[in-house]
């Protein structure tokens, strides 16, 4: 299964528990909050602006609409993080990082 199979089945009703239009307002409404602690807490590490362009960096094997629906889908279903890990391809530690948050915050 590749990640736009995993993405499709993922997003289904049955299993994060939210239709397709919730799910898009959701990310949505995120994103833009997402992004802006990534770069600040990126701009701490570096110790100001970046010094490459946008993008230069190494690119994550889930992005932030995988880790929300993996987050759903956990919180949901119960699955182990180690399916979680079979159905995105990657490995259960990096599936359990992607579905680790905190409910009262909001944030990993």
């Amino acid at each position: 299964m590749n990640i736009k199979q995993a993405r499709a089945t993922m997003a289904h009703h049955a299993f994060c528990g939210i239709s397709r239009q919730h799910l898009g307002e959701l990310i949505g409404g995120l994103a833009q909050h997402w992004e802006a602690r990534c770069e600040s807490g990126r701009d701490e590490r570096r110790g100001g602006a970046r010094k490459r362009e946008a993008g230069a960096g190494p690119k994550h094997e889930l992005v932030f609409i995988d880790r929300v629906l993996a987050t759903l889908v956990h919180l949901r279903t119960e699955l182990t993080h180690a399916a979680l890990g079979v159905i995105y391809e990657v490995g259960s530690t990096l599936a359990a990082f992607a579905a680790s948050i905190d409910t009262s915050t909001g944030t990993p």
